[in-house]
């Protein structure tokens, strides 16, 4: 069955298939990483949209000379292979890793954003993504920052999270559960 607009949407497994003027249609998740190469996320755009593909959302952080990128493609079927199989060959010093895009109920969940903030110590962001998980949070995007700060002797830990929680999932709980971390852990909802 097909709309007016010719698509319609059919659940694949873990693919998001779209059936279309251009055929069957796929959806995945590719991440990248490797040194940061001017132009290279451009190339890269470029080189997906002349396989026949798009990028629906991507992420791209970039550090000490190195990138990590994330994007969901979106590609008609039969050329899934020659677009993974194009990026790897004419990309050899990147990695490319695919993984099925996941189909999420977005009424069903709710987005909050926390800024935790504490003394830093080992393992206080194995910690804090174990809670997260524990609580079977998603966690949309989190930057942590550690820095000195004039009149502490340890350095400061600052993470911003922003996170996909049940629509009945309450800010000030999930807080309180952060703040059950350490006595110096405060989290401001924003």
């Amino acid at each position: 069955m097909s709309n007016e607009m010719g698509a319609d949407f059919v659940l694949r497994g873990h693919h998001i298939c779209s059936r279309g003027k251009r055929g069957m249609r796929t959806n995945f998740i590719t991440t990248v990483y490797g040194p940061d190469i001017p132009g290279i996320i451009k190339a890269l755009a470029q080189t997906t949209r002349s396989k026949g593909g798009e990028w629906l959302t991507s992420k791209v952080i970039k550090l000490d000379g190195r990138f990590a990128a994330i994007m969901s493609v979106l590609v008609d079927k039969e050329r899934e292979k020659n677009l993974k199989s194009t990026l790897e060959q004419k990309y050899p010093n990147l990695c490319f890793v695919y993984t099925a895009a996941k189909t999420t109920n977005k009424e069903m969940t709710k987005i909050i954003n926390l800024v935790v903030d504490c003394i830093d110590r080992p393992g206080l962001t194995a910690d804090l993504s174990n809670i997260l998980a524990n609580l079977d949070i998603g966690v949309e995007n989190m930057e942590c920052k550690r820095f000195a700060m004039d009149g502490i002797h340890d350095p400061v830990f600052s993470a911003q999270l922003t996170l996909a929680v049940p629509q009945e999932a309450e800010s000030e709980t999930i807080a309180g559960e952060i703040e059950a971390l350490s006595e110096d852990v405060r989290v401001n909802v924003l």
